[in-house]
């Protein structure tokens, strides 16, 4: 399916300058981000009927660049298709798209990869139980979280340090 809107976004865009472009310096890094967004109205149709994607409003390119700040030329560099669904009226700006789609890749960084690294939850293969333990992890996370720890793992130290204090917790949430 993104090959096919992969393919429809060539063809709409070719070789179009970018309609909205970020340049970050963090992490002994740079960061170039180019956008490209299109309204969808002909692949809208194609979207509803074969995926039950109904909504779909814009479609967009995304290409990352990224280098240390010591080297000169870009050494990683990789494309990714975006599509907008909304039942708005208005479409939105290409700046306001691409605040969007940081926006989730925080929450996706902030809670789903750290469940994955704190509490290993792509190993876990427990099937019968499995919702329930994630259900008790975000739990843990939210606790932790609420209770102004910076780092996860510092809230599973205190409380392993004092085993009686995660009840306490419990109740202070």
């Amino acid at each position: 399916m993104t090959t096919a809107i992969a393919y429809w976004l060539e063809v709409q865009l070719g070789t179009a300058p970018p309609d909205y472009v970020e340049i970050d310096k963090r992490h002994g890094r740079l960061e170039k981000r180019e956008y490209w967004w299109t309204a969808s109205a002909e692949l809208e149709a194609y979207l509803a009927h074969e995926y039950g994607w109904e909504g779909v409003r814009l479609c967009g390119r995304v290409r990352r660049q990224r280098r240390p700040l010591t080297a000169a030329e870009w050494t990683e560099r990789e494309e990714h298709v975006v599509v907008y669904g909304s039942r708005q009226p208005q479409l939105p700006t290409a700046p306001q798209c691409s605040q969007w789609l940081r926006e989730h890749w925080c929450i996706e960084n902030r809670v789903f990869g750290v469940l994955d690294v704190t509490y290993g939850e792509d190993r876990n293969h427990a099937r019968g139980i499995g919702v329930a333990l994630s259900e008790l992890r975000c739990i843990a996370l939210n606790i932790i979280r609420r209770l102004g720890y910076r780092y996860v793992p510092d809230g599973h130290r205190a409380a392993a340090a004092q085993p009686d204090r995660g009840l306490a917790w419990l109740r202070s949430v």
